[in-house]
């Protein structure tokens, strides 16, 4: 039975975790900061190496006029490349390109630089030792 403790634990780890990511959007340098459509469309990309517009918009859960502007920005950055789907010639298909691939590799090394520097400042080893356990029991949030 949920009790009012575990509701305010979840509130909790739902802010940081919230709170974390804004914090971490802020750590990207590059002059070109991407919205969080297109940070979710590159991510989607990054994993499925290939998909139709249709597929990343209904992933993202945005309408088809904002995934169209999402897409124009990215292509026009060099982030991705739409080509024809080689299963059906009549469909395209949308890919991250080397420069897509790369800037995600430089902002998530930004952001991770960040963290282990706070990181590194912030906390002693019994400190760090125990963000390490409680880490761990999160994961479990995600293997479910």
């Amino acid at each position: 039975m949920v009790q009012k403790s575990d509701n305010e634990l979840a509130y909790a780890v739902r802010n940081l975790v919230t709170l974390m990511q804004r914090r971490l959007r802020k750590q990207i340098s590059d002059l070109n900061q991407l919205s969080v459509a297109e940070q979710g469309a590159m991510a989607a990309l990054l994993i499925q190496k290939e998909m139709s517009p249709t597929e990343i918009r209904s992933q993202l859960s945005i309408s088809s006029q904002f995934m169209a502007q999402v897409l124009n920005k990215l292509s026009d950055l060099g982030y991705i490349q739409r080509q024809p789907s080689a299963a059906d010639g009549r469909k395209i298909v949308v890919s991250l390109t080397k420069t897509g691939k790369q800037f995600i590799q430089h902002s998530r090394q930004e952001r991770e630089s960040w963290l282990a520097e706070k990181i590194a400042t912030l906390y002693s080893a019994q400190e760090k030792k125990q963000i390490e356990d409680v880490v761990e029991l999160l994961m479990k949030l995600i293997e479910l």
